[in-house]
C-alpha cells in the first residue's frame, strides 16, 4: 500500500516486482482508493450497530468500516487460507491524510491512537504480517504494541552516504547483532553481515586476470578492480588502516594480488608486520603455485621473533623464502647504501618481464629499524622515501604500503601513493574508501562466487 509513488512509478523503479499482481504481490495506491469508501462509511457503520446490538462480529465489522479505505480494500485482496504481508508506506501520511478528511463525526471521536489499536486487532484475525513504515524515529504507541521496531538511518562518513538499519526490538528472537549497514545498489535491499576472521576466507581463490593491461599489475580480486583499478607499475599504493583493524584483515586484502603475481611468474617481497606470522603468510599463499615456485619467488621477513629453521617447526618449506631482516631496508640501516642484493633480486629477476610486488606494513619497518637500532628521524624517513623512489622509478614492480594514520614513515609514504584507500572497521564491518582516486564506500562481504571476497558498493 503505497501514498509516495503511482503504481506505475513502483514498477518502472523496482521492475523485480513484476506487473501489479504477478510475483504474489499487489500493489493498493491510497489515492485511488480513498475517496469511494469516505462517503458512506458513517451511515454504514452507524446502521450495523443499531441493528445488531454489541455482537462481536458486528463490533469486528464496524471497526474495519471505521479503518481507511485503502487499508480495506488491502484486506479484501488478503486469501483467506494463506499467509501474507501487508507494507503500508507510508502510515504517517495515510493516517494523518485520513484523519485531516473525515467527514462523518460518530459518538466518540477517533484519534491515531485508537485507529492504530484497531489495525492491529483486525491484523490479528487472519494469517498477516503487517509492516508499518513511519517516517520519524520518536516513540509511539506502537513502540509498545509491535513485535518488532526496525530503525534505517542515513549517516555521512568520510564524506560518503551510508545507509544503517537498527533493531531495537523484535520479540521472541534472539538479536546477535543490532546494527547493520546495507545498501539498494541494483533497486535491491541488501543487508551486510558481519565477517569474520576465518580460515575460509583466507584460503578463497584469487580472480584470473581477464586480460593483460600493459604496465598494470592485476590485483587478483576482480571486485578490486572494479571498485578500484588495477596497480600501476612503478607507483606506490597505500592502504590507510584504523588502529582497531587487524592486520589478519589487511592481509585478506593483500593476499589475492600475492597469489596472482606469483602465478604470473612475477617476485613478492612481504615485509609483515608483527602480528603476521610467517607461517600464516606462507600457508595463506601455499599452493597458489608449487613450492619449488615459492622457494624461487616469494620472500618473507618475520620481524616477530628469530628466526632460524628450528623456529619454524612443522613448516620446513618455508625456510628458504626466510630472508634476513638486515638485507630489507638497507636504507633504514645505512641510509647511504648503493641498491642491495634484494632489490636486485626483485627489479631483475622477473623472468620475461613479469612484473613484481612489495607488500610492507609500515609496523613492520617500524620493528626492523627497532632491531636495528635506527631512530627514525625526519632524515631518515626522507632518505627512506628517496629510496622508494629509486627502487619503483621505471622499474616492473608495484609497492602496496599498509599504515597507520599516526605512523612517521606513513606520512612519509602518503606523499608518494598514486592510489590510496581507506581501511576502516565499525560494528565489525570492514569499510573501504577510495581517496585516490576518490570513489564510493564499499563494505568487505565473503564472495559469493568462486573469487576471494566482495566489495559491496554502499548506495
Amino acid at each position: 500500500m503505497t501514498s509516495r509513488v503511482s503504481d506505475s512509478e513502483l514498477h518502472r523503479e523496482f521492475p523485480w516486482m513484476g506487473e501489479n499482481g504477478t510475483h504474489g504481490i499487489q500493489v493498493v495506491d491510497s489515492s485511488d482508493t480513498e475517496a469511494p469508501f469516505r462517503g458512506g462509511m458513517a451511515t454504514a457503520t452507524q446502521s450495523l450497530l443499531l441493528d445488531s446490538g454489541s455482537s462481536k462480529e458486528t463490533e469486528a465489522f464496524a471497526e474495519f468500516l471505521l479503518l481507511p479505505g485503502p487499508i480495506q480494500e488491502a484486506w479484501s485482496r488478503l486469501p483467506a487460507d494463506k499467509p501474507a504481508t501487508v507494507v503500508i508506506d507510508s502510515w504517517d501520511a495515510l493516517v494523518e491524510h485520513y484523519l485531516g478528511l473525515r467527514s462523518h463525526k460518530p459518538a466518540e471521536p477517533i484519534d491515531r491512537a485508537e485507529i492504530e489499536r484497531m489495525l492491529l486487532r483486525r491484523m490479528g484475525r487472519s494469517p498477516c504480517h503487517l509492516i508499518l513504515v513511519l517516517e520519524r524515529e520518536e516513540q509511539t504507541q506502537l513502540d509498545y504494541l509491535v513485535n518488532g521496531v526496525v530503525v534505517t538511518r542515513r549517516e555521512m562518513n568520510h564524506d560518503r552516504l551510508e545507509r544503517w538499519l537498527l533493531l531495537p526490538k523484535l520479540r521472541g528472537i534472539r538479536v546477535a547483532h543490532s546494527s547493520y549497514p546495507y545498501t539498494v545498489e541494483g533497486a535491491k535491499f541488501q543487508c551486510i553481515e558481519p565477517v569474520g576472521i576465518s580460515s575460509e576466507l583466507s584460503r578463497r581463490p584469487f580472480d584470473p586476470e581477464p586480460e593483460p593491461m600493459a604496465r598494470m599489475l592485476w590485483p587478483g580480486s576482480r571486485t578490486f578492480a572494479e571498485s578500484f583499478g588495477r596497480l600501476p607499475l612503478g607507483a606506490l599504493s597505500l592502504l590507510e588502516a584504523d588502529d582497531d583493524l587487524p592486520d589478519q584483515m589487511l592481509q585478506y586484502l593483500v593476499r589475492p594480488a600475492i597469489g596472482s603475481t606469483l602465478s604470473r611468474g612475477g617476485h613478492v617481497l612481504l615485509v609483515p608486520s608483527g602480528a603476521l606470522s610467517a607461517e600464516d603468510i606462507w600457508r595463506s599463499v601455499e599452493g597458489s603455485v608449487t613450492t619449488a615456485r615459492l622457494h624461487e619467488s616469494f620472500r618473507i621477513v618475520d620481524v616477530s621473533r628469530e628466526v632460524g629453521p628450528s623456529a619454524i617447526d612443522g613448516c620446513a618449506d618455508l625456510v628458504p623464502s626466510i630472508i634476513s631482516p638486515s638485507a630489507v631496508i638497507p636504507t633504514l640501516s645505512n641510509p647511504e647504501a648503493q641498491e642491495g642484493e634484494l632489490t636486485g633480486w626483485l627489479k631483475g629477476s622477473t623472468p620475461g618481464g613479469s612484473p613484481g610486488l612489495v607488500v610492507v606494513y609500515i609496523s613492520g619497518l617500524e620493528s626492523l629499524a627497532a632491531a636495528l637500532r635506527v631512530n627514525i628521524t625526519p632524515e631518515v624517513a626522507a632518505s627512506f622515501i628517496a629510496g622508494i623512489q629509486a627502487t619503483l622509478g621505471g622499474s616492473n614492480l608495484h609497492m602496496l604500503t599498509i599504515g597507520r594514520t599516526d605512523s612517521p614513515l606513513f606520512k612519509a609514504t602518503r606523499t608518494l601513493a598514486t592510489k590510496r584507500i581507506r581501511v576502516q572497521q565499525r560494528q565489525d564491518r570492514v569499510f573501504l574508501y577510495g581517496s585516490r582516486p576518490w570513489t564510493p564506500g564499499f563494505v568487505l562481504t565473503d564472495a559469493s562466487g568462486s573469487g576471494p571476497y566482495d566489495l559491496l558498493r554502499i548506495v
